[in-house]
């Protein structure tokens, strides 16, 4: 007989989160649980504290005290698997070891690398939905960063914040507005960027200090659902004032990268296609990569990547070939950063990020809010 066993936690912020448990019982729990299939029945295996409430909301064939079984969960796993005659499991590639060790005194245990449920990648009516709730959410608080950008004033290159006008626009303040908007509709923002010039410049700096008049601001903000832990992500780089013509000339560029990947994006496409061709069309656009030294400049991460329970899924949009097809949610991000001045190319980062649902002849972009250059401009 063979089984599929997970552990792991499915609240957010738990260091034993599980994806794959929470996408397959829709049960929150902040503590390990066990989760087993045998013959297409599930069995989920929790501490007494949860037993009464998995009993109403986990969607699942069978909920059991792992008390009746075993003092540990390795004995209480070894006593239910041997009483439905299993003898091969197969665990997540991130189980935990020491179960896994304890197990594998009794049983064949194969591990299988994510995604555990394949399923996971076709999003349902449900998971869409969730999807773009989360993206109207993320817009309405990038719209705040974006009006009190408009309220603000410029001395020098320093931005100058109301209300009283005496204090500098940091990163730290605009992403506390956006945060604050997110947790209002029921959002947390997790790692919200708000990178400025030469910062921007490193992808994934959450960004720190005064922000800077005519430089980019690359925000970032990928909000998590408090209620149903789905994800979604939007980018956009925006200028207080009026940005050099070279940084409009590169950010023009990102932007047509961009459109041409969502263009692009549909079922039965190799998403490595649609990055290869990224690469190249920056590379005669004049905008070169180098991976190889550090820093390393120009576009140096994947076009886009799956999002739903966890912030990044399969399938990805890179250099590692994977056909995309009907139902999965996507990233579609290109970005451009030098750290140092290169001719005409300008010192910084500029990324363009929109929310994808690739439909059955093309795609469907989630995402509203608006990315033109004009747009972005904020005098």
């Amino acid at each position: 007989m063979n089984a599929l066993v997970l552990w792991g936690s499915t609240d957010f912020g738990q260091p034993h989160f599980s994806g794959d448990i929470l996408w397959r019982t829709n049960f929150r729990a902040p503590d390990p649980v066990i989760l087993m299939e045998i013959k297409e029945k599930s069995y989920l295996m929790v501490s007494p504290l949860e037993v009464e409430r998995a009993e109403k909301e986990a969607e699942v064939d069978e909920v059991m005290n792992i008390m009746d079984y075993g003092e540990t969960e390795a004995e209480a796993l070894e006593v239910f698997l041997k009483k439905h005659k299993v003898k091969n499991i197969a665990v997540p590639a991130v189980f935990n070891y020491q179960l896994g060790k304890a197990l594998e005194n009794n049983f064949k245990v194969v591990a299988v690398a994510p995604l555990f449920y394949p399923r996971r990648e076709v999003k349902n009516d449900r998971e869409i939905s969730e999807t773009e709730r989360a993206q109207r959410a993320v817009e309405q608080a990038m719209e705040k960063a974006m009006e009190l950008l408009s309220d603000c004033i410029i001395s020098g290159r320093c931005i100058i914040r109301p209300p009283d006008f005496q204090h500098v626009l940091t990163s730290e303040y605009l992403k506390a507005l956006i945060d604050l908007k997110l947790y209002s509709l029921g959002f947390l923002g997790v790692g919200t960027i708000v990178a400025c010039g030469l910062q921007a410049a490193d992808q994934h700096c959450a960004g720190s200090g005064s922000l800077s008049a005519f430089e980019p601001i690359v925000i970032s903000v990928f909000p998590l659902s408090m209620k149903t832990h789905y994800w979604t992500g939007l980018t956009r780089t925006v200028f207080k004032g009026e940005p050099s013509a070279e940084l409009k000339k590169m950010y023009g560029v990102v932007l047509k990268a961009q459109e041409h990947g969502i263009e692009m994006t549909r079922p039965g496409i190799d998403g490595k296609e649609i990055y290869d061709w990224t690469i190249k069309y920056f590379e005669n656009a004049g905008y070169p990569s180098d991976l190889k030294k550090r820093p390393m400049e120009g576009f140096f991460h994947g076009v886009g990547h799956g999002v739903g329970i966890d912030i990044h899924e399969p399938p990805s949009i890179g250099r590692v070939s994977r056909i995309l097809r009907e139902g999965n949610v996507v990233t579609v991000e290109t970005g451009l950063y030098y750290q140092r001045l290169r001719g005409h190319i300008p010192v910084g980062g500029i990324r363009i990020e929109d929310m994808i649902l690739i439909t059955k002849n093309g795609c469907r972009n989630f995402t509203k809010f608006p990315k033109n250059i004009k747009n972005m401009i904020i005098i």
